[in-house]
């Protein structure tokens, strides 16, 4: 029997090859003795996923094995699911299903001259700089952006940040209800808000934060580490929460 065995992401034209994003990842988690390939093995107990959100659903609905559900994914991925018990925590945030005129009243009322917009799981920011930003952007072009990538799901309608406070922002890693970061300094408001997320069900996700609030929080299957966490860092946590 093998107690825990990471799953990652395969090349689609090489279903054996990790996929580029993550095989210097799973190559390392190897070297540590830590069982990894791109399909379970039927002797393995317990099995963890890396790789792409778009496969989870596949993965989870098919092998009752995974530390997670697809459900718990879900929550740690719609912004609209994490972010009310961790609301205070963060930046002041309201959601809106459609983006109409209501939008912009709303924001008078709070005195906002510039809100960041996205939608539950996406911004608009890989299409272009600003672009996730009203007045900027106008509601108008932010719905067809968003009706254009067939991206369902709320609009979150954010406080504006100023880039250079948000670039603050680090990453933590809770495994098994711990928090992991490669100084190991953890501010209050990231203990706060593991505490909280944990009631969630997920045994390990992402929480990103200035050491004043919380930005953002991804589930663990499709963060990615950030270029300060070495390789052999992460896998030094995986084996310790996971590997007996």
């Amino acid at each position: 029997m093998i107690p825990f065995q990471m799953i990652y992401r395969a090349e689609e034209e090489n279903p054996n090859e990790f996929h580029w994003l993550w095989k210097e990842e799973a190559l390392v988690m190897r070297k540590m003795a830590i069982p990894v390939d791109t399909i379970p093995y039927k002797e393995s107990q317990t099995l963890m996923y890396r790789g792409g959100s778009n496969l989870v659903k596949e993965w989870y609905s098919k092998d009752k094995r995974f530390i997670n559900r697809y459900e718990q994914v879900n929550q740690y991925l719609k912004m609209s699911e994490y972010l009310p018990p961790i609301l205070a925590l963060s930046i002041e945030t309201f959601f809106v299903d459609v983006l109409d005129e209501r939008v912009p009243a709303e924001l008078e009322k709070r005195s906002w001259s510039k809100a960041f917009i996205k939608k539950d799981v996406k911004a608009l920011e890989h299409v272009g700089e600003g672009k996730s930003i009203w007045p900027n952007t106008s509601l108008e072009e932010m719905t067809q952006l968003y009706d254009d990538m067939k991206i369902d799901g709320k609009y979150a309608i954010r406080k504006f940040v100023a880039k250079d406070i948000i670039d603050q922002e680090e990453r933590y890693w809770v495994l098994n209800g711990n928090i992991y970061h490669r100084k190991n300094q953890i501010p209050e408001v990231v203990k706060k808000a593991a505490e909280r997320l944990n009631k969630l069900g997920s045994r390990y996700y992402t929480i990103d934060a200035t050491p004043e609030f919380v930005v953002e929080v991804n589930p663990g299957e499709s963060s990615d580490r950030h270029a300060v966490n070495s390789p052999e860092l992460f896998a030094s946590w995986i084996k310790k929460e996971f590997v007996k």
